[in-house]
Parts: structure tokens; C-alpha cells; sequence
């Protein structure tokens, strides 16, 4: 993966990083310092998030290979449980970032 970047800012794999795409899981994992970072940019505080800003977040571009793949914020804020600790996801019904 060349990076991952929010609003044009690179927030994770700065200069590339090595990545597996998993078409089985609709959850994202990644080092906690990339994790961290989508934390800090989206506003998340104390491990929550307001539902009411979905509207303003800003899609999360992963870039492959030179191709931009954009992911919207209705793809990274769910309802849905983590499966494990690993796994991080942003849910807006709890308002609570799972880590």
C-alpha cells in the first residue's frame, strides 16, 4: 500500500507499508499508531464520536499500487460489534471507538 490519507493529509504508511485486503470482513485493522491517527483526524474523543458529525468526516483514501480507493464514512461508522481487539471500527449507535 503507498498510504493512507484524509483530505489529502497521509495519517498511516508515510513513504508505503505492507497491507492484506480481506474481502471476507467489512472491519478494518491496522497498526495502532495508523488507528490512532484516523482517531485523532475524525475528532474521536475519550474513545467516542458524535453521530451528528458523520455528515462532515471525510472519506478515508487507501492508495494502491497509485490508485486512490476512497472510503466514505458510512463504510467506517457502523452499528456493528468488533470482533476482536484488534479490530477497530467507529460506531455511531454506542458513539464509542472499540478498541
Amino acid at each position: 500500500m503507498d498510504s493512507v490519507t484524509m483530505n489529502g493529509e497521509t495519517i498511516a504508511c508515510s513513504g508505503g507499508c505492507r497491507a492484506v485486503i480481506d474481502t471476507g470482513t467489512s472491519l478494518l485493522a491496522g497498526p495502532p499508531s495508523g488507528i490512532s491517527n484516523i482517531n485523532s483526524y475524525i475528532g474521536a474523543s475519550d474513545g467516542t464520536i458524535s453521530c451528528s458529525a458523520m455528515s462532515s468526516l471525510p472519506n478515508i483514501v487507501f492508495t494502491i499500487n497509485g490508485i486512490e480507493y476512497p472510503l466514505p464514512v458510512s463504510a467506517y461508522i457502523t452499528d456493528a460489534a468488533p470482533l476482536s481487539l484488534r479490530l477497530k471500527h467507529w460506531d455511531c449507535t454506542e458513539a464509542q471507538i472499540h478498541k
